[in-house]
């Protein structure tokens, strides 16, 4: 039969309220001594708390909910994995949900999580989120538990907020093929994400201050997916460029696969270079320099400000993190 917390305090001759103190870690004048037997003999009669009723006494559920735009994206997956470490750690278990890139989803699922109790919430919004923003701020406005948006810098500098600077990790990439003599640079864009804006930005910026004249035929506008970079593969066969900078790792690989289906030689004929130096690069033998965002980094500092965000401890609530280039 299992071990109920009034039969624990019998056997420890304290009050329940005594054995919950102990049991939670909580403050008080109960001696060393007596908080040591407790917890000697809740072990020995593996007394396991009843989670629903401790909720109700605690007013938290000990669960956090993670918003994500596309679970497939192995960047994605990377980081729930992280988020879910970190949180164990922290005694919290994880709710994960996927948008399938959907501001309507978003919204929703974000509602959806509120009324099922977590105590915070990771939202990594979708790509359609910059032109629904009063939606979300309308939302936003109404949660009564604490938010950090991951990996996107969308709304303002007053919402908490964990990201790479994206601008930077364009630039970088950009000045490695120019530093390796290419000339005619095409980008494999994501102009529907802030995150694809920013790199694009980034690729320009790198053009300008080493003063390569800019071409926009050799700007394919993609979407993040491996579908788009297979289909910019057609697109580039004619365009004679020496170097693609793709703005993830997926396009990367459906661009790469294509221009070889053509005959083109990567990277003999066409250097290309990805963002997110994704460990499926090595694993299909891969050659592709790329930008690294450490999602260790990302899931640790998110669930790091989410949890003094819940204790409502006083944080900086906006975290830049700086990208690495990897060849």
């Amino acid at each position: 039969m299992k071990m109920t917390i009034k039969e624990l305090a019998r056997l420890a001759s304290v009050s329940v309220t005594t054995v919950s103190l102990v049991l939670n870690d909580k403050p008080s004048r109960i001696s060393e001594q007596k908080k040591e037997e407790i917890k000697r003999l809740a072990k020995e009669y593996n007394y396991e708390p009843n989670l629903t009723a401790r909720n109700l006494v605690t007013k938290k559920s000990k669960t956090i909910g993670l918003l994500i735009p596309d679970i497939e994206n192995l960047f994605f997956s990377a980081l729930a994995k992280k988020v879910e470490d970190e949180l164990r750690k922290n005694g919290y278990s994880l709710i994960l949900v996927n948008s399938d890139d959907s501001y309507k989803n978003d919204l929703e699922l974000i509602k959806n999580l509120e009324s099922r109790g977590v105590d915070g919430l990771l939202l990594t919004i979708s790509n359609e989120s910059e032109a629904h923003e009063r939606e979300y701020r309308k939302l936003l406005s109404r949660l009564t538990i604490p938010y950090v948006f991951v990996d996107r810098t969308f709304l303002n500098d007053n919402d908490p907020q964990v990201y790479f600077d994206n601008q930077l990790g364009g630039y970088f990439a950009t000045e490695y093929l120019i530093n390796e003599d290419y000339q005619r640079i095409g980008c494999l864009s994501a102009p529907s994400s802030m995150n694809g804006q920013f790199r694009y930005k980034g690729y320009l910026k790198a053009l300008e201050t080493f003063k390569i004249p800019f071409d926009d035929s050799l700007v394919y506008e993609g979407d993040f997916r491996y579908q788009s970079g297979y289909e910019a593969g057609d697109f580039y066969k004619d365009k004679y460029v020496d170097a693609i900078f793709a703005s993830n790792d997926l396009m990367a690989y459906g661009l790469i696969k294509r221009l070889k289906e053509l005959g083109i030689d990567v990277p003999k004929d066409i250097k290309v270079v990805g963002y997110d130096n994704l460990a499926f690069s090595s694993m299909l033998g891969i050659d592709l320099p790329s930008v690294e965002q450490n999602i260790s980094d990302l899931g640790s500092s998110a669930v790091k400000l989410l949890m003094q965000l819940i204790k409502q401890k006083q944080t900086k609530i906006k975290i830049v993190l700086e990208p690495v280039f990897k060849r």
